[in-house]
């Protein structure tokens, strides 16, 4: 039997008060704290991967696997510095299709 991940998209606003947050930065404290939360094997069975990334704008779309969905909604909700700045990283949009991420994302 052959399994089909299916992939969500998570368009993500990153609030911050201060200038200068790296989208580097933000991708490494992502990865390190899903990886800190579920482990090596959650975090690969994850399918992590950031599509699109806007500095000007502030903000981007993450997919991932459907099952790891809500633990990746509950490691954005945990991360609250990133390089000694203080950062929400708000899931504004979760959808099933990139197109329909994207319209979103150059929508706001």
């Amino acid at each position: 039997m052959v399994t089909i991940t299916r992939d969500r998209y998570v368009v993500i606003s990153i609030i911050t008060k201060e200038i200068g947050v790296n989208v580097q930065s933000i991708k490494t404290k992502v990865w390190h704290t899903y990886q800190k939360l579920y482990g090596i094997s959650g975090s690969s069975s994850a399918g992590l991967y950031f599509e699109h990334f806007d500095e000007n704008l502030q903000s981007g779309i993450i997919r991932c696997s459907h099952d790891s969905l809500p633990s990746l909604l509950t490691t954005l909700a945990l991360i609250t510095r990133v390089d000694d700045k203080d950062v929400l990283l708000y899931p504004s949009y979760v959808s099933g299709v990139i197109n329909k991420a994207k319209k979103y994302l150059s929508k706001s």
